[in-house]
């Protein structure tokens, strides 16, 4: 009896080994299904493993983080309340549960989730940086960078955490600081493509193109696949005038991204500098198939219909534009052009006076209309806006020289003299002799 008690426990033992090996081995291969993003082969891996233990912390956890890549969302957060149910000290679970409602924007359960996964462990970077990335969804960035500063604390060479202080100083408007944080992790990290592209577009904002170009290029050196930061940079060398770089940047994007009316809109922006008009033409109308809204399309295609003298396919484009951006000045610039290419001084001029009164201290349009009106001889109108112009800009030697021809113009020769020594004191040299003849 006592043998047949023992042989009993021992074959009892054999079978909870055997269950758990394979209840190990269920788990091992659904994590690697997990990396080679085979997400239904590891779901029943760990419903298999569930099965034989419907307590199994681990297998919940992993079944949340298959949902989470798989973008379903809500079921994540049930597995990973699971994990926690069964094991309320898996600070992994907090943390991912947290990302998770962080994701569907619920932004209270979120942050109880991070807080708890810090008392549970405050020497974890990832929970400070994700906490962080809550309060900047928030746009409470100053709470959002003592976080991050946290994960660096604790992790100097955590990348993320550099990225997200960055974005963050950004947003508050301090692209000097991102640019030295991220200057800092690319001194960690030289070989890291996202603070290049990052460091990028800080200086785009501080308008320092050549810094900006330079990181676009680093960057994809490191990370030619980006294709994303292809179309910046392409948007970068237009602005630079290298519009065959551009260009071509354009054409790789396309490539891979054929559905993308801005890399059209940039390709026929550098088109019209080389110039081509009708790929200008060709592009925008490409542009605005993928998006009807894109009024800059209209206006870069109104340009080049305009010099190629289809003034009134122009006109119709510059109109297009107006419409869905009333206050777009240089739909109204453009149309005053090509209305006056129709002879149409009347309706130049009201869409110049109209461009003034959104940018009422553009020194170009002012002066466009001041030339108009002499034109027209209003020259007391004209006056008016070299005065503006003036005012706005009182070293211009050639706005005293206009003005002083129109003065002469209504018999005013005291202050057209005036005028004359002014432009002659700022270097028209042009003025002397205006001034000796016309002053006495």
């Amino acid at each position: 009896m006592k043998f047949l008690l023992t042989l009993t426990v021992y074959f009892f033992s054999m079978f909870v080994l055997n269950a758990q090996s394979n209840a190990d081995a269920l788990l091992k291969d659904g994590i690697t299904f997990i990396s080679k993003k085979q997400y239904d082969k590891a779901l029943l891996n760990f419903n298999q493993l569930i099965n034989l233990q419907p307590a199994n912390a681990e297998a919940y956890y992993y079944k949340g983080i298959v949902y989470a890549n798989k973008g379903e969302i809500k079921s994540a957060i049930e597995n990973y309340s699971k994990t926690i149910q069964y094991n309320p000290r898996k600070t992994e679970a907090y943390i991912n549960r947290g990302s998770a409602y962080s994701e569907l924007k619920q932004f209270k359960p979120a942050l109880e989730d991070y807080n708890k996964a810090i008392e549970l462990n405050p020497k974890m970077a990832e929970t400070y940086n994700n906490r962080g990335y809550l309060y900047s969804l928030q746009n409470m960035h100053k709470e959002a960078i003592k976080d991050f500063d946290k994960a660096i604390a604790l992790n100097p060479k955590y990348s993320k955490a550099y990225i997200n202080k960055a974005f963050s100083n950004s947003a508050l408007g301090e692209h000097k600081s991102s640019i030295e944080i991220l200057s800092s992790l690319i001194s960690i990290n030289p070989d890291y493509s996202a603070a290049y592209f990052n460091r990028a577009l800080e200086y785009k904002e501080l308008k320092d193109n050549k810094n900006a170009l330079k990181d676009y290029n680093k960057g994809l050196e490191l990370e030619p696949d980006d294709v994303n930061s292809l179309i910046l940079r392409a948007e970068i060398r237009d602005e630079q005038g290298d519009d065959i770089g551009a260009a071509e940047d354009c054409t790789s994007f396309i490539k891979s991204n054929p559905n993308n009316a801005k890399a059209y809109y940039i390709r026929a922006r550098a088109e019209y500098d080389l110039p081509n008009y009708q790929a200008v033409i060709d592009d925008c109308s490409h542009a605005l198939k993928l998006k009807p809204d894109y009024w800059e399309a209209f206006i870069i295609r109104g340009n080049a219909l305009d010099f190629i003298g289809k003034y009134e396919d122009a006109l119709k484009d510059y109109s297009r534009a107006i419409e869905l951006n009333p206050k777009a000045v240089d739909a109204y610039e453009q149309r005053a052009v090509a209305r006056l290419s129709k002879n149409d001084l009347t309706g130049a001029l009201s869409d110049l006076s109209r461009a003034i009164i959104i940018a009422p201290n553009e020194v170009k349009l002012i002066e466009k209309r001041a030339i108009l009106r002499a034109v027209s001889k209003d020259y007391k109108m004209a006056i008016e806006d070299y005065s503006k112009i003036i005012e706005l800009d009182p070293n211009s030697a050639k706005t005293f020289m206009a003005r002083a021809e129109l003065l002469i113009l209504q018999g005013n020769k005291e202050l057209a003299c005036d005028d004359y020594k002014r432009a002659e004191i700022l270097g028209d040299g042009a003025a002397v002799s205006k001034r000796i003849f016309n002053c006495k």
